[in-house]
């Protein structure tokens, strides 16, 4: 006899190793690609990204690939969540067990005890879906939160790196002062206090489809420079990443379960021969 909650540990089990060999996988290959560049005079790393490399560690650079390898884990996380949450999601959708049990309740020629058979399979399988997306939602979460803190570290390292820049647009914000228009703003002015502001902006933004830049809602003084089309490109994939994953939490969420009654039949499933 093999129980659902028994399939849905199986399920968390599976995904926690799968994610952890992901993680040490990534960040493997990370480090070995770091420590070469670290301990040389001449570090390779300077060839591919913008900042100060020297011997050592503290330097601009280096947090670029910091951010980076954050931005890498956080995407990993995204992904498995991803590899855990559609399938049970579709499953979910497919499992309508009124429906089944109604058609097999008109359907002639079948047995009392098989029909109460498939209907009780079909509410552990719709049980086991909704369990696996609990916890491919909440992996899901966890990689929102990690995305940002990794758009925040990506935006200030590469703001850093490039000091005389200009990724932002400096906007005025009290229109009846009669300060001047937007304007391009040097890298080196913008505090990481402004970024984590304009990272709000960003998950405003995204998460009230783009409503606050229609009525000038804003929580910090910057946007993203278009003439940085570089930069412009990644607040966009980001601002879309984190739209799909809200829209896929709520939607998740949205999803009819069982009832109390149709919970206990399904403790127990007898196991596919």
């Amino acid at each position: 006899m093999v129980s659902t909650s028994q399939r849905g540990g199986k399920t968390v089990r599976f995904s926690a190793i799968r994610l952890l060999l992901v993680f040490v996988a990534t960040n493997t290959i990370m480090i070995l690609m770091l420590v070469p560049s670290m301990t040389s005079q001449h570090p390779w790393l300077a060839w591919f990204l913008p900042g100060q490399f020297q011997e050592g560690g503290n330097y601009s650079g280096y947090w670029v690939f910091f951010a980076l390898v954050l931005l890498v884990d956080a995407i990993t996380v995204i992904v498995v969540a991803l590899s855990v949450l559609l399938p049970a999601l579709w499953e979910a959708m497919q499992g309508d067990v009124e429906t089944l049990e109604r058609r097999l309740t008109e359907a002639s020629g079948i047995a009392a005890d098989a029909r109460k058979s498939l209907i009780a399979q079909a509410r552990a399988g719709l049980k086991q879906a909704r369990y696996q997306m609990f916890v491919g939602r909440s992996i899901l979460l966890v990689g929102a939160v990690f995305l940002v803190f990794a758009f925040t570290s990506v935006t200030a390292s590469f703001s850093r790196a490039l000091p005389e820049g200009h990724m932002f647009i400096a906007e005025c914000l009290d229109l009846e002062a009669g300060c001047p228009g937007p304007r391009a703003a040097v890298n080196k002015a913008v505090k990481v206090g402004d970024i984590q502001k304009f990272a709000v902006d960003q998950i405003a933004a995204a998460s009230l489809l783009g409503a606050p830049e229609v009525y000038r809602w804003h929580f910090g003084a910057y946007a993203s420079n278009p003439g940085n089309g570089l930069f412009s490109h990644f607040v966009f994939g980001f601002r879309i990443a984190f739209a799909l994953i809200l829209l896929l939490v709520i939607f998740s969420f949205r999803l009819p379960g069982l009832s109390e009654e149709e919970e206990a039949p399904a403790a127990e499933v007898p196991a596919a021969a």
